[in-house]
């Protein structure tokens, strides 16, 4: 299955009064492909895309508890990541690290990148990541447990202001105390966050197992060898982030290495044009970014709060 499945304007009309009048070929489509593509309507700028996008993705969320630096564009609408422009982001679902999800995201396509500069968006359908990696994988956990060491300032990642969008301690303290994450205040204004969360979840909806953890970008072996050794030299037990069984225990090179394979083969991939709206289920298929050179505007919603208790967890071991 080749995804994005693309809908393309019949004439310049405005998105949101087509996908008014067919919303349930955009819902069709969405469910079996976990990827639309609407293209060649009109769109100007973020009010109109978060007006046409909304009724697709239920109550918009804040991003909170996140790990790339974005910056709010209106009302749910934000950029949708600041990381260095010459650095792919390897396919991932959005948050699915933390205790809240989004059940699906939307992106906007506000300034493409030149033809031919890169700035493309992966996407891997969860459910072949699923498959394959099982199939290959010998030990594989039930749960992925990452753990972040945020500072307060300038430091590796984002900071802990950054990412909760407050400067109150206390704020945090409750966020993380209502949703699970363990959380500890340490010497040198840091923030210590850890949550177990399952590494292959059964979509609401469908009942199909998808492969829906972030694993393979939190583990210190993100980023190769050398950066690797250079953070377990640097921190120690205090890596910026890293991920490990929900027993405490090291994620095996075999399973890391054979998902990441995973993902890079099954990516598929398009070139933005100008107006482009992307629709996302977030369970269904992972996204990610290419490196580009030059000028490139994406914005991202997010919609339909999901957390741990709203899905059934698949079990590896017995």
């Amino acid at each position: 299955m080749t995804i994005p499945h693309t809908l393309t304007a019949p004439t310049s009309v405005p998105l949101a009064t087509w996908t008014g009048q067919h919303a349930d070929q955009v819902e069709q489509a969405l469910a079996a492909t976990g990827a639309v593509l609407l293209r060649g309507f009109t769109v100007s700028g973020p009010q109109q895309f978060r007006h046409a996008v909304r009724p697709f993705l239920g109550e918009l969320l804040p991003y909170v508890h996140g790990a790339s630096p974005r910056t709010p564009v209106t009302d749910g609408v934000y950029t949708s990541t600041e990381w260095d422009s010459t650095q792919d982001i390897p396919p991932h679902h959005e948050l699915a690290y933390s205790p809240l999800w989004p059940a699906r995201i939307a992106f906007y396509c506000a300034q493409p990148p030149a033809l031919g500069q890169g700035g493309q968006t992966p996407l891997v359908d969860g459910r072949t990541v699923f498959a394959r990696v099982t199939a290959a994988a010998g030990e594989i956990p039930d749960q992925v447990t990452y753990i972040r060491h945020q500072m307060g300032a300038d430091g590796p990642g984002i900071s802990w202001r950054q990412s909760f969008g407050t400067d109150d301690k206390d704020e945090v303290s409750r966020y993380c105390a209502e949703h699970g994450i363990d959380h500890a205040w340490l010497p040198g204004d840091t923030l210590r966050t850890a949550q177990s969360l399952p590494t292959a979840i059964r979509h609401p909806v469908t009942g199909e197992p998808v492969w829906f953890n972030q694993m393979h970008l939190w583990h210190a072996s993100h980023g190769g060898p050398d950066r690797e050794e250079l953070w377990r030299d640097l921190f120690g037990e205090q890596m910026p982030m890293h991920a490990r069984t929900g027993v405490g225990a090291e994620i095996t090179t075999e399973l890391l290495t054979v998902t990441r394979t995973v993902l890079r083969e099954e990516a598929h991939q398009f070139d933005w044009q100008l107006g482009d709206v992307l629709l996302l289920d977030n369970m269904l298929t992972a996204h990610g970014r290419r490196a580009f050179q030059g000028e490139r505007t994406i914005l991202v919603a997010m919609g339909g709060p999901v957390t741990a208790a709203d899905v059934k967890a698949v079990t590896f071991h017995v």
